[in-house]
Formats: structure tokens, C-alpha cells, sequence
């Protein structure tokens, strides 16, 4: 079970802790959902947990920078800003909320040598391809974390996989169904086509003044330019004062020659073991019965240890490391749990020892090799150590800094310059923004809500030092302010006048198209000039964008030629003829594979989302009015 735990962290969570590192490890972890920041607000709550506004804005935030990497330029902010899709990111949180509490409820906790084994695997926290605790210490410490705060985040996603599990293993497609939709995704159809352009219907489309004035009234809030701001701010952070710290060459010497063996690779040993499995929570009798079947054992190797191999194969019930002669490979202190721990590091080359008790039973454990702790030179780690020393140096003056910048922007309030000047920093100033679309800092709730309240706007004095993120304080003032403005009639008219005028346009060309098709259908001629017969796929094509596939493939062929039609990017309404139906003579396995990929995820995700209003059901889940309007 070690083994398997220790294979484990090289998957999922391995990689979901290095995308963490790499992304968004400055931002926040799992744990604030469950604990619920209630500094913004609650907007919702779930059980004893609650959502807090600034964790939803935090969260929306996050959704769309995610929608932003993944879409490129295909990607669209007015999507990121509908209440929609702010409902979906709440949603999401109340079922994140609901299912760690089942989690805690049934109790699936991660051991300790489990989120050791985990660490142990990411590159961000090894020094000479070992896991070292002091660079695990400080890469945490650069991104406002601390060591509990993670592993407390390793944990709930342990929880949430774990949760989880059952239902994304108990997903399966039939063989009938796979077939079915494959024939269906892989069937073409022979068509032609003719398209009526716009200008057949132009001279039917008319659009007046009062029909511009009516549009304008009915959607005033789409022509008001919302209430926009410029400020001035100073940003005080760990990272920008631990650059500015100078350290001595002596104070490197020092540092170095009173902490040598934590750099380096601490001292490594290889074990093998044999697991006779009892869990924590087994009775008395299951306990009594592994201990004696584990000390048969032991009685066994000691007459023959050269029988480990053999033995470990046929009788331990660690899946993992049986299929590899019990070896569990290399491993520090800190990395398996205690008693295991303690006996291997206490134990000879090449002896044998147990039954050693844990959580997961009674274990017979050969130390197989000691690899002797390294200690690497002063040249090779003088980096980390500077780095180190500016961090402590700048941890503790942060804390003087961050008070005294704090007292000066409250102190003076009318201009940030003595602040900037008793700190050393450049007040700088931003570009016009509104309270949605602000950059980065002033996406954080409690900053935005400062700089667009009515007193700051009116006052123009500084905001508080607002904690930003971890070790990151912003004090703003606003310099210049432009109240939310409808745009007068004369200057939108145009715009809403072409905007009416394609409505009208698409809707008498779907009315002219589908009043041709009827006529086709009845067998009489529409004097249309069809293109050449050309065979299609479910694949899109310049011939057959993705609304034409949907037609072509959605229209019903029990009798041909069938008729269907859809509106062209250009403004043209395209009819589409479809004479033939040809279905493969084979499926392509790979087609199947992926097909059968698609139907699993998707049962998948319908189960779970059947789970997951089921535990929902279960607690009292309040969302608050208008908990995703005021984002």
C-alpha cells in the first residue's frame, strides 16, 4: 500500500500540484473553501461553510484567465461577464463546498506518508533530484504560503479524488451504443446547395427612426458606458524588499557553516517489505490474526531471508511493491510513516525486522542499502543561501514596513508621496478602468469597492493599504473620475440602425428560405442554381460551416431528396439538397476509441452530478439574493 501510495503522487495530483506551482500558486488554495473568507461578504452558504463575495470574485477571476489561456483569441470577455456565467462559478463553488464536507463526513483523510510521498515529487521543491525541506520552505515562503497552508491543500484534493473516484471507475460504455453513435459519426451524405444572398430580400427591409429610438429606450444599458476611474497607487510587497536587501559574503560564511548538512542530499535508504494488511479501523481479532501471519513470516525469512523475493510475490498484500520483490526503492526521512520509518533507520544492511505495526497493518522490512547523507559546497548552494537570507532579512522588515506604510497613507491622506518616500517606492499611476474591467491589482474585490466608492470618488484621498495577497499591500487614491454616461441617440443611432436592419434581413431570409424548401418538398421547382453534388462529413468545411453540418445531418432522409437550410456568416441563406445517404462499410477503431472516451466522460459527468445533488440535498445550501449581480 505504501508502494501504491507512492506510485499514486506520480499522477493526478502530481500534476495538479505542479500546474498549481507554475499558475497559480500566488492566488489561493483550496482551503479557503472551506474555511469561506467572510471578509467580502457571504453570497452564499453551504452547510457550516459559507462562500464569501471576494472568494467568488477571486474565482470568476480565475475561470476567465483559464477561458483566456485556453481560447486565445477566439476568446470573448462579454461571455466572462454575464451573470450566467458568474451563476455557473457559484455553483461550482457550492458543490466544491458540499462535496469536502462529505469527504470529511465519511472521513477519507490523506496519511501522512501519503502528501509526503506527494512532495517528494515535484520538482519545484528537489535539490540534486532529492526533495529538500529548506527549498520546499522558501519556494513556499516567495509565493505567501506556509507549509501547513499547502498540505492542507494537497489534503482536500486528496479528499475530492478520492470522493470522486468511485464514480469516474464505475462509468462504462455498451458495445451497442458505441456502435450505433459510431455508424451515425461516421455516415456521409451526397448534397448540392443554392443560396439566396440578402439582396433578395433588401428591398423589404425597412427600418425607421422610431424603430431606432424604440431599440435605444428598450436597451438603454447597453448604451451607457459604464463609471470609469484613473488612480495613483503605491504597492508595497516581500518580493520587491527582499530584492532590495544586500547580504554580506560574511553572512553567507556564517549562514553556510552553521546550517552545511541541510544542503545537499540528506542521507537515503532502500528497503523491501512485506505488508500483511490490517487497517487502523480493523477489530481487535482481523489485527491479532495479520500480526500472527506477519510473525510466521518473520520466523520464516530468518531461517531462509534468502526467500524475501519469493515470499514478498506470494503473500504481501501491497500490490505495488510485491510485483517488485517488496522493494519500495529509495527513500529520506519524512517520506513513509513513523514506525515504518523509525525501524528502517534504525535497522543494518541486509537485516530483517518485524513485524513493524501502522495504520496499514504489520509489515517485515529488509533494509537493503544507505546511501550517506551529501553535503554539497558553499559554491554550489551560495545562490539558495543568499536567497534564504534575503527572505528572512525581508520577512521580518516587511512587518515594520507594511505598519509604518500603512500609518503614513491613513495619515496623509490626501497624497500618497509621504508613504512613498519613507519606503522607497515609485507612486504610479493607472489607465482609465470600470469596477469589471480592472487590471491586476484592482481586480481584488476589496481594493475595487475602495476606489469606486462614493466617498474615494468624491474625496479623492487614499484608500487604506489593502492586502492585495499574501505579503502584497496596494494604497490608492483616484485622481480622476468619469460618471457612468448613456450615449446620446445621435451617437449609437447608426449602429443600432445596421443591427436592426441584419435582424430584419436573417429573419425574411429564413422565412424565404424555408418557404422555398416547402416548395421542394412538394416536388415543384424553385428556380434555384445548385452547386455540382459533392459528398459530406460531419466535419465542418468552407463549403459547410458548423450550423450547415448541423442542418445537413439533423434533417430527416427516410425520404429523398430532403430539403434543409441554415443562415451563412456572409448574410446568404444557404438550401441544402440531400440526395444520399452512405454509411461506412467499416468503423475505424480509432473513431470507436474516441467515441467510447466521449461517452464515458459524459456518464461521468452526469453521475457525478447526480452525486453531487444528492450530498447537496442533504445540507441546508442558502444562496443569497443577488449574490452574483453586484460581481
Amino acid at each position: 500500500m505504501l508502494e501504491a501510495i507512492r506510485n499514486h503522487a506520480k499522477g493526478w495530483v502530481a500534476k495538479i500540484i505542479l500546474g498549481l506551482i507554475a499558475v497559480t500558486f500566488a492566488l489561493f488554495g483550496v482551503d479557503s473553501y472551506m474555511s469561506g473568507d467572510r471578509s467580502g461578504g457571504v453570497v452564499a452558504e453551504v452547510g457550516d461553510t459559507a462562500v464569501s463575495r471576494e472568494e467568488l470574485t477571486r474565482e470568476i477571476q480565475m475561470q476567465s484567465e483559464r477561458m483566456r489561456e485556453s481560447l486565445g483569441p477566439a476568446f470573448d470577455r462579454a461571455v466572462t461577464e454575464t451573470a450566467e456565467f458568474r451563476q455557473q462559478v457559484l455553483d461550482s463553488l457550492v458543490e466544491r463546498k458540499a462535496l469536502l464536507q462529505e469527504a470529511h463526513k465519511l472521513k477519507l483523510y490523506a496519511p501522512d506518508a501519503y502528501i509526503a510521498s506527494v512532495l517528494a515529487q515535484i520538482p519545484a521543491f528537489q535539490q540534486d533530484g532529492a526533495f529538500s525541506p529548506q527549498r520546499y520552505e522558501a519556494v513556499l515562503r516567495q509565493n505567501g504560503r506556509t507549509p501547513a497552508q499547502f498540505e492542507n491543500e494537497l489534503r482536500q484534493s486528496f479528499m475530492l479524488e478520492t470522493i470522486a473516484s468511485p464514480v469516474a471507475l464505475g462509468a462504462f460504455a455498451s458495445n451497442t451504443a458505441l456502435t450505433q453513435i459510431a455508424r451515425l459519426v461516421a455516415q456521409q451524405r451526397e448534397i448540392a446547395w443554392a443560396d439566396i444572398p440578402a439582396s433578395a430580400v433588401a428591398a423589404q427591409v425597412q427600418v425607421t427612426p422610431a424603430d431606432v429610438e424604440r431599440e435605444y429606450t428598450a436597451r438603454r444599458a447597453e448604451y451607457t458606458e459604464p463609471e470609469q476611474v484613473r488612480v495613483e497607487y503605491l504597492t508595497l510587497d516581500i518580493a520587491s524588499v527582499a530584492a532590495g536587501m544586500n547580504v554580506s559574503e560574511q553572512t553567507v560564511a556564517d549562514y553556510y557553516a552553521a546550517n552545511a548538512a541541510q544542503f545537499g542530499q540528506p542521507e537515503q535508504r532502500s528497503a523491501s517489505h512485506i505488508l500483511i494488511a490490517a487497517g487502523k479501523d480493523a477489530d481487535a481479532a482481523t489485527r491479532a490474526q495479520a500480526k500472527a501471519k506477519a510473525t510466521e513470516l518473520l520466523q520464516t525469512l530468518q531461517k531462509a531471508p534468502a526467500r524475501f523475493a519469493e515470499l514478498a510475490r506470494s503473500e504481501s498484500q501491497d500490490p505495488g511493491s510485491a510485483a517488485m520483490d517488496g522493494s519500495l526503492g529509495s527513500f529520506g526521512r519524512g517520506m513513509m510513516v513513523k514506525p515504518f520509518e523509525d525501524a528502517v533507520f534504525s535497522m543494518k544492511p541486509n537485516e530483517i525486522r518485524g513485524p513493524v505495526e501502522s495504520d496499514f497493518g504489520y509489515h517485515i522490512i529488509r533494509l537493503d542499502s544507505i546511501a550517506a547523507a551529501q553535503t554539497a559546497s558553499l559554491a554550489a548552494v551560495r545562490g539558495a543561501v543568499i536567497e534564504e537570507l534575503r527572505q528572512q532579512q525581508a520577512q521580518k522588515a516587511f512587518a515594520e514596513l507594511a505598519e509604518n506604510f500603512s500609518n503614513l497613507v491613513y495619515e496623509n491622506a490626501d497624497s500618497l508621496q509621504s508613504a512613498a518616500t519613507a519606503v522607497k517606492l515609485d507612486i504610479r499611476q493607472s489607465g482609465w478602468m470600470t469596477a469589471r474591467e480592472a487590471p491586476a491589482p484592482f481586480n481584488h474585490a476589496g481594493l475595487s469597492a475602495a476606489l469606486f466608492s462614493a466617498e474615494s470618488i468624491k474625496s479623492k484621498q487614499n484608500t487604506e493599504a489593502i492586502e492585495v495577497q499574501p505579503g502584497t499591500l496596494v494604497a490608492a487614491r483616484v485622481t480622476e473620475h468619469k460618471p457612468a454616461r448613456l450615449r446620446p441617440l445621435a451617437e449609437v443611432s447608426a449602429a443600432i440602425e445596421s443591427q436592426l436592419r441584419a435582424t430584419q434581413s436573417a429573419k425574411q431570409l429564413a422565412d424565404k428560405g424555408q418557404a422555398t424548401i416547402q416548395t421542394l418538398a412538394k416536388g415543384e421547382e424553385a428556380g434555384l442554381n445548385w452547386s455540382p453534388f459533392q459528398v459530406v462529413s460531419r466535419q465542418p468545411s468552407p463549403e459547410l460551416d458548423a450550423a450547415g453540418v448541423k442542418a445537413v445531418f439533423r434533417v430527416n432522409t427516410d425520404t429523398l431528396p430532403a430539403y434543409a437550410g441554415f443562415a451563412r456568416p456572409d448574410g446568404s441563406y444557404r438550401i441544402v439538397r440531400v440526395s444520399r445517404v452512405l454509411d461506412a462499410a467499416e468503423l475505424d477503431p480509432m473513431l470507436v476509441a474516441s467515441i467510447e472516451s466521449g461517452v464515458v466522460q459524459a456518464q461521468q459527468r452526469a453521475d457525478m452530478e447526480a452525486m453531487v445533488a444528492l450530498i447537496t440535498a442533504g445540507l441546508k445550501v442558502k444562496i443569497k439574493p443577488n449574490a452574483v449581480e453586484d460581481q
